[in-house]
């Protein structure tokens, strides 16, 4: 299968003869990662032990003010050198890996199922970030092949990366801190891409950065979309949308954006899939952020919440499912407001079917509905709830499942294939 590398080497510094330019820009991103963790935990580190000397020094008085002085100096030098050398280390791990190069050299980081792994949890936590600062470790949004490629979305390539194209596409899009890899079949069990395969659709593999925002994400799959189907070998005639947890949000996201943008193959979407997506938003968020808030409450634990406070705006965004700028950007996404995420009517044309799993084998029974799969909330995950409602065409909700068993289930599997064979109605908007 044919892939073309990552648009992360248009940053790339010119390297030396012999140099492998994915392992270098791996290598850069290993050194961005760790640059930005010693600043971030350094940081913490110096403002509780600012906050926990001055409650002392305050106990002092006035008389203390020239040691306050000469103490906040000291250790503001050792801090910052502790900084200096995190940020000297990273950028000397960058070229150390360009100088090695050659056959010997280091091999590239993220490639591997673990590498892209580790990569994909430092996007979800820190990927706002590094997209700022054009780091190396960011993930671009983009259709990856099976072993993780990049594949661009030119006709030639997609005609040497899919040997037997179909009119039928269905769009694949993992959750937070997730690959592709999420879509893999387990022990020698067929994956959904190719159980989808067999009924004539082909599998579009996408990964992006879960550390951006959702509509963020949702603008560039629109415009991905929009690339793939104008260059797709045979003509296409359907489109369906499949994600998981965050992956179902940035699918719904697309759909707006392609359809603000004048996009053509909204017009050709017919079925969106969500499997434990929390459209209602996620409890896990909504804690986080009652926890750094309260933090910030006390000068003491200030530093905690603001460390915390430094998720990424993907994370936050879970907080009550936010899938269009409108959705987030009229408030500090670190604050405590209510709800503020407009409702979203059935897109005209589209059949919307949302799955939610239970821990319990009853889907009614009171524990599940109360904590659903363990990371999203039944009500989050159908999409109904008391002040904000998100319209579904049909809604399935299966027992005994955790949130990490969706995309595998044979039952969701089942029922997945049912919705996309079914022909679809007009559904009013």
């Amino acid at each position: 299968m044919t892939g073309h590398s990552d648009e992360t080497t248009s940053d790339e510094t010119t390297s030396s003869p012999g140099t492998d330019p994915k392992a270098a820009d791996d290598w850069r991103g290993l050194g961005d990662l760790i640059s930005l963790a010693t600043e971030r935990l350094t940081t913490l580190t110096e403002d509780m032990h600012q906050a926990i000397a001055e409650r002392w020094f305050g106990l002092i008085g006035p008389r203390a003010a020239p040691l306050r002085r000469a103490y906040q100096a000291s250790t503001a030098r050792i801090y910052e050198s502790v900084r200096t050398s995190g940020a000297a280390l990273g950028s000397a791990v960058g070229w150390g890996a360009e100088a090695a190069g050659g056959k010997n050299g280091p091999r590239p980081l993220w490639r591997s199922s673990l590498g892209s792994g580790i990569q994909a949890t430092a996007n979800a936590v820190w990927g706002d970030e590094f997209e700022r600062r054009r780091s190396n470790l960011r993930i671009e949004l983009g259709l990856r092949d099976a072993a993780g490629e990049l594949i661009g979305q030119d006709p030639y390539t997609l005609s040497g990366a899919f040997s037997m194209p179909t009119a039928r596409l269905v769009v694949l899009l993992h959750g937070l801190g997730e690959t592709e890899q999420c879509w893999q079949g387990q022990a020698g069990a067929d994956s959904l891409g190719d159980l989808l395969a067999t009924d004539s659709f082909t599998p579009l593999l996408v990964r992006y950065n879960t550390g951006r925002h959702v509509s963020d994400n949702g603008v560039a799959l629109a415009a991905l979309l929009e690339g793939i189907t104008e260059g797709w070998p045979v003509a296409v005639e359907e489109v369906a949308l499949l994600g998981h947890s965050m992956g179902g949000l940035v699918a719904r996201s697309s759909i707006y954006a392609g359809r603000e943008a004048g996009h053509r193959w909204t017009g050709m979407v017919r079925h969106l899939i969500t499997l434990g997506s929390p459209h209602l938003g996620a409890p896990l968020e909504k804690g986080a952020n009652l926890i750094s808030r309260s933090l910030g409450l006390v000068p003491v634990t200030r530093p905690l919440g603001e460390f915390l406070d430094h998720r990424s705006a993907g994370i936050k965004d879970l907080r009550f499912g936010a899938i269009r700028e409108d959705d987030w950007n009229r408030t500090d996404n670190g604050a405590l407001p209510g709800d503020i995420v407009g409702d979203a009517p059935l897109p005209v044309g589209i059949e919307q079917h949302f799955v939610a799993g239970v821990i319990t084998a009853e889907p009614t029974h009171p524990v599940g509905v109360l904590v659903g799969d363990l990371i999203v909330r039944t009500d989050s995950g159908t999409g109904r709830g008391r002040r904000r409602h998100v319209e579904a065409t049909d809604i399935r909700v299966v027992g005994g499942r955790r949130h990490p068993d969706l995309p595998h289930d044979p039952a969701v599997h089942a029922q997945i294939r049912e919705w996309l064979s079914a022909k679809t109605g007009d559904h009013p908007g």
